[in-house]
């Protein structure tokens, strides 16, 4: 009697291989896109309180007065004013943050306010009014 060897793999144990797996991806993948909106978000907090922290230090330093909303020409004068050394001093901010893709700031004179405007929600955090 000749014994037959059998090479390969069925179609049927090919196609329940890939099912296996297309499962796991599924259940996978919507773990890693919420992960990395957390990420951003966690940044985005970050930096909000970081400019805060250092519009509070302008404040002591310039007694009492906060950054313009915007200047006579329509500058966003918030950034402009962290970022300009003044008598020799430390600029407050080396430059103006970069939040990730979807988050907006927003600088009205008195609040400081990001926003967020992604596929699924939106969003706005403030720093408190001064």
């Amino acid at each position: 009697m000749t014994s037959t060897v059998r090479r390969g793999f069925t179609l049927i144990e090919i196609l329940i291989v890939v099912v296996i797996i297309g499962l796991l991806a599924a259940l996978v993948v919507p773990n890693i896109t919420t992960t990395a909106e957390d990420a951003a978000r966690s940044t985005a907090r970050s930096q909000l309180s970081a400019v805060r922290s250092q519009i509070e230090l302008y404040k002591l330093r310039n007694g009492g007065t906060i950054p313009p909303a915007a200047g006579a020409d329509g500058t966003d004068q918030l950034w402009v004013a962290m970022t300009t050394p003044v008598n020799g001093t430390t600029p407050f901010l080396m430059k103006e943050p970069l939040l990730p893709m979807g988050y907006t700031w927003d600088w009205n004179g008195l609040k400081l306010t990001v926003g967020y405007t992604g596929q699924d929600r939106d969003a706005t955090a403030n720093a408190g009014t001064w």
